[in-house]
């Protein structure tokens, strides 16, 4: 079958052990009927016992239990799994045995993507250069240029320019104090969401920033010296962000209407930047961007109640825009 693969996902690599990162922290997991059904029959009875009590039942459906910091209750302590570590990949439920792969079909192709709250796609966002290929019904294997991507591509060079133009643009003082405001007030919604759902992890000083109030001098003077340090850096990882998204979100929601997706590509770029402001001023370390959309993307993606939540936030912020 013909499909459209991003670029990373043959050259993908898990870092296993020396992953900083977890993959199911603020993620509730399914666990599929199969697997519930392979979990009840393993014969090794300590391993058995482990692993059912750490599953739980809500509107019909199995999850895995979560611990207080958000961590599934399957990880060990180093953070690797302790279904795969004692049974092996072929035990694990259908979610965590796909992970970071994104796979659908549509149009009559395949669509694969890699997930961004896997560090290694996070990664690519940042230091590489978005590609995709075709992969033919032969096996044959293609570059794909962005302009040709079927359904989507006329979305994604829209996007861009609308990127280009906001990036581009000449900011006044008003227009800095303006952003605070926004800014300020998206912190508050996103954080009151963190707070009802206790699955998901805050990143330190993602809104620390502001919880108090700044003078209109500070502001002003805060937001230029952000924007010097960080505007060419942040326009060309956000190129390559908007792009991915939008075929990741393609991938998962076909039918979407354009105000919607680009409402929360544009809202999840806007929480980047948000992010790495706060903490730029208030965490004693380089802006890890890796870091920032690793955890973007799982607050927005895989936390479903909250995401919801968040992206009718993201729409009630771009209603008055044109997409």
């Amino acid at each position: 079958m013909k499909g459209i693969i991003l670029g990373l996902y043959n050259n993908f690599s898990c870092l296993a052990g020396r992953c900083n990162y977890t993959c199911c922290a603020g993620w509730r997991i399914l666990v599929d009927n199969e697997a519930y059904r392979r979990f009840s029959g393993i014969q090794d009875k300590a391993l058995r016992d482990f692993i059912l009590p750490g599953i739980y039942e809500s509107g019909g459906r199995k999850y895995f239990s979560t611990r207080s910091d958000g961590r599934c209750s399957m990880l060990d302590d180093d953070g690797l799994c302790h279904i795969q570590r004692n049974a092996g990949e072929e035990m694990l439920c259908n979610t965590c045995r796909k992970f970071p792969r994104l796979v659908s079909k549509h149009g009559g192709l395949l669509w694969v993507s890699m997930a961004a709250s896997c560090p290694v796609t996070a990664d690519y966002i940042v230091n590489k250069e978005i590609e995709f290929y075709m992969a033919g019904n032969k096996g044959d294997i293609s570059v794909m240029k962005i302009q040709d991507i079927p359904f989507i591509a006329a979305r994604i060079q829209k996007y861009k320019k609308l990127l280009q133009d906001y990036m581009a643009g000449i900011r006044t003082a008003k227009d800095y104090i303006n952003m605070y405001g926004l800014f300020m007030d998206i912190a508050d919604s996103v954080l009151e969401i963190i707070i009802e759902n206790r699955e998901i992890v805050y990143l330190e000083g993602c809104f620390d920033y502001f919880e108090e109030e700044k003078s209109a001098g500070q502001i002003v003077s805060q937001f230029k010296e952000f924007g010097q340090l960080f505007k060419a850096k942040y326009s060309r990882i956000m190129d390559n962000y908007l792009v991915y998204r939008v075929f990741s979100r393609y991938l998962s929601m076909p039918e979407e209407e354009s105000h919607q997706m680009a409402s929360q590509v544009f809202g999840e770029m806007l929480l980047v930047y948000i992010a790495a402001f706060s903490r730029y001023f208030t965490v004693a370390e380089a802006v890890n961007w890796e870091k920032i959309i690793n955890w973007v993307y799982r607050l927005c993606v895989h936390s479903l109640r909250p995401g919801a939540k968040i992206h009718k936030l993201f729409c009630n912020v771009f209603s008055e825009y044109s997409f």
